[in-house]
């Protein structure tokens, strides 16, 4: 390996993960159970997304930024009217919003709070992503991939098993002078490298059968959002046996001028979560997959002095899929003065339990919580 070659390597490393020979034995078979986590990067206004248009206190305490003209859906709850495209999805009973999601002694941290629900720990000391406790490590397999980001996230640590890219045609630019020969070495150092090296190059031999192959005949939009999950769609249809993926929509942090960007950021959510799901349905796979949102956090009940909100805790959000059993889960946390923790909303529905019905109902795995989280029959 020459001094070219090792630096194009060690700048791929951290694409890797800890990949145990990622993609070696993948011959297009895919997973019965696919998840796709959206990060909603920032901390989405989960009042303004499912919305109690019926609670005055909602009204006094959002006189600017108070959505009039939402979806109503159910118990008094409606959607935002950006989000129209995913209707057909709530009328099939393909959509569940979970009302109230956060933890206790919520951190408005945005580095903290999205360690907290990558982990599911509220301890500093975690450095495994949750997934990695619920997903066994097989050999010749991958379990997630990231796309659009280069932090690993839910599925990260040090058994981690999955990649993360800006996209396949980027990965497989960096990864195309590598030396294609496989190395061994008898120092462990030099060996763990080596063996990195051609888990990427095994990897990127899988990756380019993928992006080479078919594409979904359905459009996606064409922003950053709409063109990762058009990715993902690719990945899954050409039969990538990787269980997990990750996009993330970005731009949710709305402490002034809410309303223009947040209703711009609802359009892009829907449009994009309504092509994947009719691409998915053309395939045949809407029944294989389930899509999950996360945020670090929720924004404050009432709006601030330039027409956005801060930073806060609890918010609602959904899951979709064929097999979602469809409807409001949680009860909607009191937007009462009194009721309220510091201007926030106390949750009601521990984030937790939306990874234990991941585990438990969805994968049939083991649950590590257990003990004090349990599924939301949402699936």
């Amino acid at each position: 390996m020459n001094r070219r070659e090792f630096l194009q390597y060690t700048s791929l490393m951290p694409l890797a993960g800890m990949v145990p020979d990622v993609f070696a034995a993948n011959k297009g078979h895919r997973p019965d159970q696919i998840v796709l986590l959206v990060e909603l990067k920032g901390g989405n206004d989960g009042l303004n997304t499912l919305i109690p248009f019926r609670d005055d206190n909602y009204h006094r305490a959002r006189p600017k930024l108070r959505v009039k003209n939402g979806i109503p859906l159910k118990n008094n709850m409606a959607m935002n009217a950006y989000l129209k495209q995913l209707l057909p999805l709530w009328k099939e009973g393909h959509m569940a919003w979970v009302q109230g999601v956060g933890y206790s002694h919520p951190s408005r941290s945005h580095f903290h709070s999205i360690d907290v629900w990558e982990t599911a720990s509220t301890r500093n000391n975690e450095d495994r992503g949750w997934l990695t406790r619920v997903l066994p490590v097989q050999p010749n397999t991958i379990n997630g991939v990231v796309m659009g980001d280069s932090n690993l996230g839910p599925m990260g640590g040090e058994n981690s098993a999955a990649v993360a890219m800006e996209d396949p045609k980027t990965f497989l630019r960096q990864t195309k002078y590598l030396n294609k020969k496989p190395f061994r070495a008898t120092n462990p150092s030099l060996a763990h490298m080596l063996n990195v090296q051609n888990q990427i190059n095994t990897a990127a031999r899988e990756l380019g059968r993928v992006y080479h192959g078919r594409r979904s005949p359905v459009h996606f939009p064409n922003s950053h959002f709409g063109r990762k999950l058009a990715l993902v769609t690719q990945m899954i249809i050409n039969g990538m046996d990787t269980p997990v993926y990750k996009v993330s929509l970005e731009g949710f942090d709305t402490h002034a001028g809410q309303v223009d960007q947040h209703n711009n950021l609802m359009n892009h959510l829907g449009g994009g979560l309504k092509a994947f799901s009719d691409a998915m349905k053309q395939a045949g796979l809407w029944d294989n997959v389930l899509v999950m949102t996360y945020s670090e956090f929720g924004r404050r009940v009432a709006e601030n002095n330039s027409g956005g909100t801060d930073h806060g805790a609890a918010a609602p959000h959904l899951a979709l899929g064929g097999r979602v059993r469809g409807g409001l889960y949680g009860k909607q946390p009191s937007l009462a003065r009194e009721k309220l923790y510091d201007g926030d909303l106390v949750h009601s529905v521990d984030f937790r339990e939306m990874y234990a019905t991941l585990a438990q109902r969805w994968w049939r795995r083991p649950n590590p919580w257990a003990n004090s989280h349990r599924p939301i029959p949402f699936v």
